[in-house]
């Protein structure tokens, strides 16, 4: 028996950051479930190749080079994607980056803003530009990706930390202002993923740090988290809006 709730065909799918890690996870588990996907991100190079992954599972692909950091930028993302499909039903606001972990009286100022131009601003504006589309269209479903670090704190990434409570809360208030508009909005929190390149998984601490904090005494997949970013997109979880879905192996049970 197929669930048909997880059937994206005919829908449109956007994934920021999507070239590698995370984004890449997403946009596959998207367009196993028949999407169509626009990948953006910085390095084409890299976009065409997740692009070529997603096409032969059998559905059209986009790729739209973007700094979610210009919102000129983020805006001819969403109109290169209705132009060439005609609508946007999925935003996966997934680009974002880490800041060097340090105790938090070594952070600069530098540091912080460019954390936040990336991790929240550019979220911000990504979503805006996404659900003023979805508006229109009456339906639309966003994802946005936050952290642990949004949910709880880990001493040495306080510019991080903030930026994913930000998200968090970004996610929670577009929820109820675009609910009336059948534009829902959700959240995922995960913990330490397995990605792509993940200089922490060639470190020794950062390994027991990992293992004996997670009760699962592992790593995340990026299959994993784009099977989640699914399970929100989809018609599955129609009824659920302004959540924050915890993907941590039992981090913040404890």
């Amino acid at each position: 028996m197929t669930i048909t709730e997880f059937d994206l065909s005919q829908q449109v799918a956007v994934v920021t950051g999507g070239s590698r890690s995370i984004g890449r996870g997403a946009a596959l588990a998207l367009a196993e479930a028949g999407a169509s996907v626009v990948l953006s991100g910085r390095s084409v190079d890299d976009l065409e190749k997740v692009a070529g992954e997603v096409e032969a599972l059998g559905v059209k692909a986009l790729v739209v080079e973007c700094d979610v950091r210009e919102p000129d930028a983020v805006q001819r993302l969403v109109d290169a994607t209705v132009a060439e499909f005609g609508r946007l039903d999925v935003m996966v606001a997934n680009a974002g980056i880490f800041q060097q972990w340090q105790s938090s009286e070594h952070l600069t100022l530098e540091e912080w803003d460019n954390i936040y131009e990336t991790n929240l601003r550019g979220v911000m504006v990504t979503c805006l530009a996404a659900g003023r589309q979805m508006i229109k269209q009456k339906s639309g479903s966003i994802v946005t990706i936050a952290s642990i670090q949004g949910v709880v704190g880990i001493e040495g990434t306080v510019a991080y930390t903030a930026s994913k409570h930000g998200v968090v809360g970004i996610t929670k208030t577009l929820a109820l202002d675009w609910a009336q508009h059948n534009v829902r909005v959700n959240c995922i929190a995960p913990a330490f993923i397995a990605r792509d390149v993940e200089p922490l998984q060639e470190d020794e601490t950062a390994i027991e740090f990992v293992t004996a904090g997670t009760p699962m005494r592992r790593w995340g997949t990026t299959r994993e988290l784009g099977l989640s970013v699914l399970f929100l997109a989809s018609p599955a979880a129609s009824y659920i809006t302004g959540e924050t879905l915890v993907v941590d192996g039992g981090w913040c049970a404890r």
